[in-house]
């Protein structure tokens, strides 16, 4: 290239904003003048740094391949990459470091993690060791055997704070308490015949003698249980709770629980033979 002829940096080239490019002697660029990085639109001095170092690098190819447009093009992508990515450009030889995404903030030492108080609550139902109640019935086992049209009784046999309730349990996480109360709410008796009684309560424990139904927990089967599995009725009984729970913050809840349990009665017929008496 002889003097005055123009230097094209691949898509690099000098001028002014809004003017005419400016020629420069072979290798030489005004340092005042402006160039402009491909199609990105950006425009710098030449007397920027990275001017001078893309300048020497596309010079120094040019003359030494006589190609004057091609040699530049890998300078002037990697200047025009740092002016997009904010990168500094690095030294001949060396790859110039990639834009890191910014490090998201650290919590604080002391943040408390968050507490949901509706987890706390069955932490505290957990506490109450709850459990299926035994229940009691007229007749009680498959040894003893109930009548076709006598009432049957049915009660829990072991009422207490586990099986009955009430229960009372608290739980807590960082500066969250919760306080929850479980009642016990009746049972659902499934008698094996087809039938379903909701009890309201636990039952009324048979008196031991006479033939009166239960007031608020009994069943009269109609049919003997002789063409069942065994034998036997199998009686299902579900024990309902209900716990209600409030936390220190405000927040409240209810939560059902039921607790399944089963038995098997043994329904037969008597009959009554009358015989001369004359």
């Amino acid at each position: 290239m002889g003097a005055g002829a123009r230097t094209s940096v691949g898509n690099y080239s000098s001028g002014s904003p809004g003017s005419a490019k400016s020629s420069t002697p072979e290798g030489i660029v005004n340092p005042n003048a402006w160039h402009s990085i491909g199609d990105s639109g950006y425009n710098i001095r030449a007397g920027n740094p990275f001017i001078q170092a893309i300048n020497k690098a596309g010079t120094a190819a040019a003359l030494a391949t006589g190609n004057d447009k091609a040699t530049g093009v890998g300078a002037a992508n990697f200047l025009g990459n740092m002016l997009e990515t904010g990168q500094d450009a690095a030294p001949q030889g060396q790859t110039a470091p990639q834009a890191q995404p910014p490090a998201a903030d650290d919590p604080p030492a002391d943040a408390q993690p968050e507490v949901d108080p509706a987890e706390l609550a069955q932490q505290a139902v957990t506490k109450m060791h709850l459990k299926a109640p035994e229940i009691a019935s007229t007749p009680n086992n498959p040894d003893t055997l109930g009548a076709v049209g006598l009432p049957v009784w049915f009660w829990v046999s072991n009422p207490g704070t586990t099986t009955t309730g009430p229960a009372e349990a608290t739980a807590e996480a960082g500066d969250v308490e919760v306080t929850a109360t479980a009642k016990f709410s009746g049972l659902t008796v499934r008698t094996g015949d087809g039938k379903t009684v909701e009890c309201s309560g636990p039952g009324t424990e048979y008196p031991g003698t006479g033939i009166q139904e239960s007031p608020d927990c009994g069943h009269v089967y109609e049919q003997m249980s002789d063409d069942q599995p065994d034998g036997l009725y199998t009686v299902d009984i579900t024990a309902h709770w209900t716990v209600e729970w409030e936390s220190n913050e405000g927040d409240t809840g209810t939560i059902p629980i039921d607790l399944d349990t089963s038995k098997q009665l043994r329904i037969g017929q008597y009959e009554t033979v009358v015989t001369d008496v004359s």
